[in-house]
């Protein structure tokens, strides 16, 4: 009789134990869902954005939005803060993308991988292979730039601004326009042929507005050298040669 009561007691006790662990778990599992339908604040593009915009310029761009939680990525926005205050977005934001960190990055890293130092300007240069040391020149190199072209008629070294015409009754002038410049990138404008020839190429260089001015001008009134130069050269301005100076008369 004792062992009957003993083993009603015993399964009213694992009936009880039971029906806690289910409600326990119902309870875990219905505040687990509570949590993901939560509804959380995100930044939302309200028309496509260029790539470039910088984010303190975003206020009439985006717009924001409840949603619910288990439905928004990691690091997206729900305002512009200060962790972003300064940069700009790279790539193009369709209309009704969530904003993300990821989606900002830093203004000189637009450029294709290109940092700019500060306070200079990339200038480009078309050039053939011959005018770079022969295909020698890459990103992170340092150059000088040399500028030859027709001098005007009675004006000794000054550029007659017609380009390089190469007429036996006018002179030209070869001098050093620049020197020190770093080389931001060499973009080949066509693979190398099958032989190995070096072809042309669009060379980016960091330079000053002063010394911006002084290559876009020598680009249009002559034709410019890259000289590759090392870790000793040595290379100083001068009245540089002409066609009556080459041979040392």
């Amino acid at each position: 009789m004792k062992n009957r009561a003993f083993v009603i007691v015993l399964a009213v006790l694992l009936a009880v134990c039971g029906s806690a662990g289910v409600f326990l778990y119902v309870r875990s599992a219905d505040t687990r869902a509570i949590a993901g339908q939560q509804a959380v604040t995100v930044l939302v593009a309200k028309e496509r954005i260029p790539a470039g915009t910088s984010a303190d310029s975003l206020k009439d761009l985006v717009e924001q939005q409840q949603m619910p939680k288990s439905t928004v990525p990691e690091n997206t926005m729900s305002e512009v803060d200060s962790s972003v205050a300064k940069l700009v977005t790279s790539s193009e934001i369709p209309e009704g993308q969530l904003l993300t960190k990821a989606l900002f990055t830093e203004q000189a890293s637009l450029a294709k991988g290109i940092s700019i130092p500060d306070g200079l300007i990339a200038v480009t240069v078309p050039t053939e292979a011959w005018q770079r040391a022969g295909g020698l020149i890459q990103k992170g190199s340092k150059v000088a730039v040399f500028d030859t072209f027709t001098v005007m008629d009675g004006k000794g070294n000054t550029p007659a601004g017609d380009g390089l015409s190469k007429q036996y009754e006018r002179n030209q002038s070869t001098r050093l326009l620049l020197t020190g410049l770093e080389v931001l990138s060499v973009v080949d404008e066509k693979k190398a042929a099958e032989d190995g020839d070096v072809g042309k190429a669009i060379v980016t260089v960091a330079v000053k507005q002063a010394d911006a001015e002084k290559l876009i001008h020598g680009q249009q009134t002559g034709t410019l050298y890259f000289a590759l130069l090392g870790g000793k050269s040595e290379i100083a301005p001068g009245n540089g040669v002409d066609n009556r100076s080459l041979f040392g008369n």
